[in-house]
């Protein structure tokens, strides 16, 4: 029972996309580097303000993402391996990454 309980992170990554979560990430630097060249080049606030607001949405997306993860990491740590229970879980959180 222990075993079934201490199942590894890897073997419920159906809730964590490394390479997803790093693709957004890498995208979020880069454009990150692109506001602050806006900036050197004294470009309009406006023009800044709307890449700041898509740079904070991309950041919420990846928060939703590892949010989701942490909670899922919580509630599927606590219990034996149930896959009816893990099935709910996941249709949950999916629906709250929509």
């Amino acid at each position: 029972m222990a075993e079934e309980t201490a199942r590894t992170i890897a073997e419920r990554a159906w809730y964590w996309d490394k390479d997803d979560v790093t693709r957004r990430l890498r995208l979020l630097a880069g454009q990150i580097k692109g506001i602050e060249a806006m900036v050197a080049r004294s470009e309009p606030c406006a023009d800044v303000l709307t890449q700041l607001a898509a740079a904070e949405g991309a950041v919420k997306k990846v928060s939703r993402i590892v949010s989701a993860c942490a909670v899922a990491e919580q509630v599927l740590g606590t219990i034996p391996g149930d896959q009816p229970l893990e099935d709910d879980v996941r249709r949950a959180l999916e629906a709250l990454l929509r």
